[in-house]
């Protein structure tokens, strides 16, 4: 399940123009951030999302992914997943804490990875995880991402 926030024209023109993603990156988590203090949870939805998306635009672009766009990517997502929750989708908050953290497993598979100082992001990602599933009574559910997570830590950054 692909979440979008982002139309297809928007999509296009940060595609071309990828100098601007973070500056845009940037403002759109400023605004969501505001709008998630303030709890105008709808307006602080579009601007996370938009955020996320963005972040994942641009991971999806490279081959090897940089630390600043995992970090990104990662902050982006936790901030949208707490939204979901305050807006009561508890679905989409697990899915996309799940995205965030899949992401960062592949980042360290991948040949170059374990160079990648991702420990503490993967640590921070699973705490995330375990705290929203066992919220929901459903931690059972996590065992085999928290297993194979806790691995791959140790096997990379022994």
């Amino acid at each position: 399940m692909a979440i979008r926030f982002l139309c297809q024209q928007h999509r296009d023109q940060l595609a071309n123009y990828k100098d601007t993603g973070s500056e845009c990156w940037q403002q759109w988590m400023t605004a969501g951030r505001r709008a998630y203090a303030e709890r105008n949870w709808q307006e602080a939805l579009r601007f996370l999302g938009s955020s996320f998306e963005l972040s994942e635009l641009v991971l999806d672009g490279q081959s090897t992914p940089a630390l600043d766009d995992l970090d990104r990517y990662m902050l982006s997502g936790h901030f949208l997943s707490e939204c979901f929750v305050r807006c009561g989708d508890r679905a989409l908050q697990r899915h996309c804490l799940l995205a965030v953290h899949y992401r960062l497993l592949q980042a360290l598979r991948r040949p170059g990875g374990k160079l990648l100082p991702l420990k503490h992001n993967v640590e921070i990602s699973l705490h995330m995880l375990e705290r929203a599933y066992r919220a929901d009574n459903r931690l059972d559910e996590l065992a085999h991402c928290q297993r194979e997570s806790r691995r791959l830590v140790a096997r990379y950054y022994h």
